[in-house]
C-alpha cells in the first residue's frame, strides 16, 4: 500500500463524519440518471487525485513505509499493542525514521494535505447488454472493476453489489473540495469470523459520484477496505475527476 493512501484515507473519514445523506426513490432515480449522463461516451480522461505533499516530506515517507514493509510482522504486532487506544502510535525505531520526522508525520495525519492532480490516463467506455464497464489504458485500473446496471439501478465493484447510500455532499473545508451528488455504500460484516477471532472480518467499499466547484468535470471517489481477524488486508482509495 502506498503511503499517502493513508493519509487520504484518514481524510476521507474525516469527512465522512460531517457529511449529510438523504434517501428516497426519486434520488435513487436521480443518482443513477446522473451516472447514466457522465458516462454515456466511448471514452473520457481520468485526473488521479494525490496529496500535495513537501519535497522534503517525500523521502522521510518512503523510508518509513519500506521499513514498514520490510518488518510487516512486527508492525502489526506493534498496532495491535498500541493502536486500541486512538491514540498515534508512539515513536519507535522500526520506523526507519527520525522522531522529529515522526512528529512531522504526526502532524501530517491531523492536518491532511490538499489533492492535486497526480496522473491522467483515458478510458474507454463499454456498454454490454445495458451494463456499463471501463478499461483504463494507463498503470491504474481500479476504474476497471465498477460496473454500473443502468436499467436495473445496480452499481457493482469487483463482484460485490453496492447498495444506493443517498444524496452526498462536501465544503470547501475538506482536502476533496466542494461537491454535491450521490453515494453507494457497502458494509459487510462476517459476524462468525469476527467471533470466532475475537476482532473484526469485514468489507467496506463506497463509491461517491457527483459535481465539484470546478466546472466541466465530475469527481468520483472509490473506497475498498478488507479486514480479516482485525487486520487490514487491502487499503485502497482512489479519486479522481472524469474530464
Amino acid at each position: 500500500m502506498r503511503i499517502y493512501f493513508k493519509y487520504v484515507l484518514l481524510a476521507g473519514l474525516q469527512w465522512l463524519a460531517m457529511r449529510g445523506l438523504a434517501q428516497s426513490a426519486s434520488a435513487k432515480d436521480d443518482a443513477f440518471k446522473f451516472a447514466d449522463s457522465v458516462f454515456g461516451r466511448p471514452a473520457f480522461l481520468f485526473e488521479t487525485l494525490g496529496p500535495d505533499i513537501p519535497a522534503d516530506m517525500q523521502p522521510v515517507l518512503i523510508r518509513m513505509n519500506n521499513a514498514i514493509s520490510a518488518n510487516k510482522e512486527w508492525f502489526i504486532e506493534y498496532r495491535n499493542k498500541y493502536g486500541g487506544s486512538g491514540q498515534a502510535l508512539p515513536y519507535d525505531e522500526h520506523f526507519g525514521i527520525s522522531r522529529e520526522d515522526y512528529r512531522r508525520v504526526q502532524h501530517m495525519e491531523t492536518q491532511p494535505p490538499q489533492l492535486v492532480v497526480a496522473d491522467s490516463q483515458k478510458v474507454a467506455v463499454s456498454k454490454d447488454h445495458g451494463v456499463i464497464g471501463f478499461k483504463s489504458e494507463g498503470g491504474t485500473h481500479l476504474l476497471d472493476y465498477l460496473f454500473i446496471d443502468i436499467q436495473h439501478q445496480r452499481l457493482m465493484y469487483g463482484g460485490d453489489t453496492i447498495p444506493y447510500n443517498g444524496r452526498a455532499s462536501a465544503d470547501p473545508s475538506n482536502p476533496y473540495g466542494k461537491w454535491r451528488g450521490y453515494s453507494w455504500r457497502l458494509e459487510r460484516t462476517d459476524v462468525n469470523a469476527s467471533l470466532a477471532a475475537g476482532k473484526p472480518t469485514a468489507r467496506v467499499i463506497e463509491v461517491d459520484l457527483g459535481l465539484p466547484q470546478t466546472p466541466g468535470k465530475t469527481y468520483i471517489r472509490i473506497e475498498y477496505q478488507d479486514i480479516k481477524a482485525g487486520v487490514s488486508t487491502a487499503n485502497m482509495e482512489l479519486i479522481g475527476y472524469i474530464r
